[in-house]
């Protein structure tokens, strides 16, 4: 369902070339666990962000589902982002004043999805990874195994046929790292799961496929898969990511409700800019009548006389 054909791409400074990938050519099966290693540097992190259509490449192909990415347009991407792929990264990237129940509505309110829906299919997603006794919870109640679980029901809420994992284990301690291990090799049964790691110890335990970079090529591959011809797919339909104008209007009133100090003190600030600006206005204006009232009252006081005057 996702093959990488020759894949290459450079960094370019003024002064230096820097060669992330070299001609990468790879395919996924529709359901695996897939591990990404290598040293810091190797290209991991460039090819998950090239497969998840954060990075385009220089030179080679992205097909999905058989269909080259060649010509795709930002709508085309965003589309592909938005419904086909899910992201969870080493940093949570959660709201800290909205509750996390409001944290995983939040990709399904940017796809325009009903008030009621987005909420029934957050619940099931927290459900799904084990929080439902803590959905009212705001982020920074929550434990960081937690919270990487609240990021992966937000990844997982839009139902995805690919979940990107860069380093979901790399600010967790040994215990919570399998739980969240456990977890995505749970997600990995029904859909493809890649993960980019430093640790080989958890990828030997829980994925079932190795693959190694170095140098921006693959070294190794545990368990290689070979795209047939004749597999028959059928695409996903996916539509246009939208929001609401009075989703939009409810979202900014919610984050100003609680930020309400903060509101308030910008609210006045404001307005004394605003009244400042308005004074010297009308200072001005005020100035500007006077002396015009007093170039009145002068020439009225000293009338200028004509005369008119013959010389014979």
């Amino acid at each position: 369902m996702l093959e990488l054909k020759s894949i290459r791409k450079s960094y370019k400074t003024r002064d230096y070339v820097q060669h992330a990938l070299n001609g990468v050519s790879i395919a996924f099966r529709r359901n695996e666990f897939a591990s990404i290693l290598g040293v810091s540097g190797s290209g991991k992190t460039t090819m998950l962000n090239i497969i998840g259509g954060l990075d385009q490449c220089d030179d080679g192909d992205l097909l999905i589902e058989g269909i080259s990415t060649k010509k795709y347009r930002d709508a085309d991407w965003d589309r592909y982002r938005n419904n086909r792929v899910g992201f969870v990264f080493q940093s949570y990237n959660l709201i800290p004043h909205q509750s996390i129940l409001a944290n995983v509505e939040l990709a399904l309110t940017l796809s325009g999805v009903s008030k009621r829906e987005r909420r029934n299919r957050a619940i099931d997603a927290l459900v799904e990874v084990g929080l439902e006794d803590h959905i009212h919870k705001l982020p920074t109640q929550l434990s960081g195994g937690q919270m990487q679980r609240v990021a992966i029901a937000r990844a997982l809420i839009n139902d995805p046929e690919i979940l990107l994992a860069d380093e979901p284990t790399g600010a967790l301690d040994t215990k919570t790292s399998d739980q969240v291990m456990k977890l995505l090799e749970e997600i990995a049964k029904d859909r493809l799961v890649i993960m980019v790691t430093h640790n080989p110890e958890l990828a030997h335990a829980y994925t079932n496929r190795i693959i190694e970079l170095k140098d921006g090529e693959i070294i190794s591959d545990s368990n290689p898969y070979v795209v047939s011809d004749d597999v028959i797919v059928k695409e996903k339909s996916t539509k246009k990511t939208s929001m609401s104008f009075l989703t939009a209007i409810s979202l900014s009133v919610s984050n100003l409700l609680t930020k309400k100090g903060r509101t308030f003190i910008t609210a006045v600030a404001g307005s004394i800019g605003i009244i400042g600006i308005a004074s010297i206005l009308a200072l001005a204006s005020g100035i500007n009548l006077y002396i015009e009232s007093i170039e009145q009252e002068t020439m009225s006081a000293y009338p200028l006389s004509i005369d008119a005057s013959g010389i014979d």
